[in-house]
């Protein structure tokens, strides 16, 4: 693995060509005493702040880009010594042209604006596995697994079955004090205000009830970044795209809530 062959993999050839040219004077070793923080969990907040203070003005990320693109040899390396497969590996990295892409489609331009989580896969605490990812958390009363939805997840009951078995597996071979830890997500998919919504057959409503809901922010308005991408916008201006996006722009409209649920995993 090489730098050139994860730029090829992941970036955009506009990226790519940026990337490229910050790389003509960008000197990973000497941030090494930064991005160092960046692979372990209570030191990627110090981290960031230091390696942003050190590239002074980047408007649109692409110095941290670079950064955490060299960052990745590194993970690739731990991944080949836990033999963890290097399918895994390309899934999961696939955050960073997802979010290039996203950021494309929905705001006119390629910008890096999700350097802040990639830590997480970084440190090999995330993994894409299949449909979903899979972020290992120690908390006070224990070991946690809080599961992320990609934007391009297929919520099929069939492959998110198989990627919560794959997921086991890979923690039972590497991170035993994982295995079988409660599974949580928290997400607006969870929000009983989609019960009110949705029809009782549709596949987000078919994912909610595999989940115990916990607890739920009536004050969040997340769901807006998720439903309705792009610049904000008054809710008589928001889009009528799809069914979900109509549904949900009336709902609003009435002054009711939509909030962030969390829940914990019953099993799909």
């Amino acid at each position: 693995m090489n730098f050139d062959l994860l730029c090829q993999r992941l970036l955009p050839q506009e990226v790519q060509e940026e990337v490229y040219r910050i790389d003509q004077t960008y000197n990973h070793p000497a941030m090494e005493p930064y991005w160092r923080r960046l692979l372990a969990p209570k030191q990627w907040k110090v981290g960031l702040q230091k390696l942003t203070q050190a590239f002074g003005e980047d408007p649109k990320g692409f110095q941290m880009l670079t950064c955490q693109l060299y960052c990745s040899l590194n993970t690739y390396r731990q991944y080949r010594q836990k033999r963890i497969p290097e399918e895994i590996f390309w899934d999961t990295m696939g955050f960073i042209p997802r979010m290039l892409e996203w950021q494309k489609k929905y705001y006119g331009e390629y910008a890096y604006t999700w350097g802040w989580w990639l830590p997480r896969q970084l440190s090999l605490c995330e993994f894409r596995i299949g449909e979903l990812e899979f972020e290992r958390i120690k908390t006070p009363e224990g070991p946690v697994i809080s599961l992320h939805i990609p934007s391009d997840a297929k919520l099929e009951p069939k492959l998110l079955r198989n990627s919560v078995r794959q997921m086991e597996r890979l923690f039972l071979l590497h991170y035993t004090d994982f295995y079988l830890a409660p599974v949580m997500c928290e997400s607006w998919m969870l929000s009983p205000a989609l019960q009110e919504l949705l029809p009782e057959q549709s596949r987000l409503r078919q994912f909610q009830s595999c989940f115990e809901i916990q607890s739920v922010d009536w004050d969040s308005d997340a769901v807006l970044d998720w439903v309705f991408p792009g610049p904000k916008a008054p809710y008589e201006q928001l889009a009528e795209t799809t069914s979900l996006q109509r549904a949900m722009k009336q709902y609003l409209l009435e002054g009711k809530k939509i909030g962030w649920a969390k829940g914990t995993l019953k099993g799909f």
